[in-house]
């Protein structure tokens, strides 16, 4: 293999492996509180999903922050532009000014939607109680989520990578004994959970803080050019972000329609495939903040995504493989119950087969973000996920077809997304925008 390739692949893996296992050490995070809360009850663990759901509807605005920062301080980065700091301050503050009106919108929402997705009762009464902590960790989820970005826009991801393995270790701790109690500190049953998480959020944000200024030096300042260019970039992600999640909440209601123990088998396995796309999604950011540094140099950038594509593939398809065998085994850590444990292997097994067109989607994304083209990513994921999922899935629920099917046309619908993205990656000639 040439020097320059080994050269590219160390940098490649120096940004994606400590960005996926980071993601990785999140859903961690999610998992093992569901872990803890499925041993309650089955009300749990649907109030425990369709409150995370919630939560995820504001990753829109986290995406816009996400993807403007990687955007604006890979550029700076790449252009040794000694603005960085500057610009890394502009962003940091108008997150935390944007969290203030996010939590009060999340305050007042929260119990609305819980009751327009029809839980049940004792569901609907579980999911309150969590939703009125968690929804504290909105603040501090966007100060790291903007942070984060900043450190991997300068191949330096191992920061908040090690902060993540603190903060994920101190959740862990917390969830158990909150959850269940220990000595003197009585059992708080899943209000134990979101005082764990929501803890767990803020400690994570302030050692981002004081080691983000250790890295950037950033002045107290607020520059709105910068901020104007970040959400130039970021806003088509957010809002592509946003139709993504509400498609979510969507499919879960729809899902909703055959029996709590369909939903619960779908939350099961969509935490156990979170495992394993989120190495994707260190490879993702890889090929945004690549392309970024490079953006001026375009065919060198294609190299990299192209080299992304390879290494993920074949990582990923080994691991959608590895569900497909063993997804009931994984299944069973999260419930005893043998109807949720059938139905989270039928959508593992949709989801395994489809683990490399998936990364396709990831990476290439990515790379289209990283060249300001995000709006190509939302008129693809936007229109492919609404015509070819969402309303194929409410046909399938209205006129009560079997349920597996609606896991099929998640299978169809990736396929047809990835060779959607590749045609417009490699087959169009579009240029950067600088």
């Amino acid at each position: 293999m040439p020097q320059y390739k080994i050269v590219q692949i160390k940098q490649i893996l120096k940004i994606a492996l400590p960005s996926g296992l980071g993601s990785l050490l999140d859903i961690l995070n999610i998992s093992l509180a569901l872990l803890f809360i499925g041993k309650l009850s089955t009300s749990h663990i649907v109030a425990f999903g369709a409150s995370m759901n919630f939560i995820m509807l504001f990753y829109m605005i986290t995406a816009i922050f996400f993807t403007g920062t990687n955007g604006i301080v890979a550029r700076l980065y790449g252009q040794k532009n000694p603005q960085l700091n500057q610009a890394v301050s502009s962003l940091i503050f108008s997150a935390f000014l944007c969290s203030i009106p996010l939590f009060a919108i999340a305050y007042f929402t929260h119990l609305p939607y819980l009751q327009w997705m029809g839980l049940t009762s004792k569901s609907l009464e579980l999911g309150e109680i969590y939703l009125k902590i968690l929804i504290f960790s909105i603040p501090p989820l966007l100060l790291k989520t903007t942070l984060t970005s900043a450190f991997s826009a300068i191949s330096c991801a191992k920061i908040p990578f090690y902060i993540k393995i603190f903060s994920t270790l101190f959740n862990i701790i917390a969830n158990y004994v909150l959850i269940f109690g220990w000595y003197f500190i009585p059992p708080m049953d899943i209000l134990g959970s979101g005082i764990a998480n929501t803890l767990s959020a803020f400690l994570e944000a302030i050692l981002l803080c004081i080691f983000g200024y250790r890295t950037f030096k950033f002045p107290l300042c607020l520059k709105l050019s910068f901020i104007k260019n970040a959400f130039k970039i970021g806003i088509p992600t957010g809002i592509e972000r946003g139709l993504t999640l509400f498609s979510l909440v969507l499919i879960a209601k729809f899902l909703l329609s055959y029996g709590d123990e369909i939903l619960a088998g779908f939350q099961i396995g969509g935490r156990i495939e979170a495992f394993v796309f989120m190495p994707g999604f260190g490879f993702m950011v890889a090929s945004m903040s690549l392309m970024g540094q490079n953006i001026h140099h375009l065919q060198k950038a294609k190299e990299y995504t192209t080299l992304c594509l390879w290494i993920s593939s074949i990582m990923m398809g080994s691991l959608g493989i590895l569900m497909c065998f063993l997804g009931q085994q994984f299944a069973w850590i999260f419930s005893q119950n043998p109807q949720v444990i059938q139905y989270a292997w039928h959508y593992l097994i949709a989801v395994g087969l489809s683990q490399i067109p998936l990364i396709f989607i990831f990476v290439l994304d990515g790379a289209l973000k990283g060249a300001g083209k995000s709006h190509f990513s939302l008129y693809i994921n936007a229109s492919s996920i609404w015509i070819l999922r969402i309303l194929p899935m409410f046909l399938c629920s209205y006129c009560a077809l079997p349920y597996f099917l609606i896991f099929f046309i998640i299978f169809a619908e990736t396929y047809i997304r990835a060779l959607i993205f590749w045609i417009i990656f490699y087959k169009i000639n579009w240029k950067v925008t600088s």
